[in-house]
């Protein structure tokens, strides 16, 4: 019988497959490519996906720190500068301005899915060592509603909500419809 760390580690396993398959091609102009002023565009989305999954399982889930500051990602990429207010969070993209999205430089493709490939590795490892019994363990305290569990249900659907926003951006730019 497949136990829940099994059913999450599958459903983000199909997730990032087919996530994978929608972008693996993309130029640089079409991952920067938005359909209007202040809209989404997909590097951006690939970014805030792996920097959540990042933060769920290595912040949160785990409590070892997230492999974005623990492995130098964070110096790699400039982020816009934070409002002196921001939440740790944003770093995320969570809360970014239209002005940060428009202004943030991404990281060529191959860079972005070296950190989603690293950040997807290690957390299929603390999802396969999750006891089980920590699963109403509150991590934040000032949000006691937001348990393990509920990290665990967003890591196991998170992508597939920014999956659908990137497939109809590329939908949007090819005029092609995909699915």
């Amino acid at each position: 019988m497949m136990d829940l760390r099994e059913f999450v580690a599958r459903s983000m396993e199909r997730t990032r497959k087919y996530t994978l398959d929608m972008v693996k091609d993309l130029t640089p102009e079409q991952l920067r490519w938005r359909p209007a002023p202040g809209a989404n565009y997909v590097a951006f989305l690939l970014f805030h996906t792996f920097r959540a999954e990042d933060r769920y399982f290595h912040r949160w889930i785990s409590g070892d720190g997230e492999l974005w500051k623990r492995k130098g990602w964070s110096k790699r990429w400039a982020l816009p500068s934070p409002p002196s207010d921001s939440d740790p969070i944003w770093t995320t993209g969570n809360s970014w301005t239209v002005a940060e999205v428009d202004g943030w430089q991404p990281p060529p493709l191959a860079e972005l899915l070296d950190y989603g490939e690293t950040v997807r590795r290690s957390a299929l490892t603390v999802l396969r060592d999750f006891d089980l019994a920590r699963l109403m363990d509150v991590p934040r305290l000032e949000f006691p509603n937001l348990t393990l569990t509920h990290y665990l249900i967003s890591a196991s659907h998170h992508e597939a909500q920014h999956q659908g926003q990137i497939d109809y951006l590329l939908g949007l730019m090819t005029g092609r419809q995909r699915g």
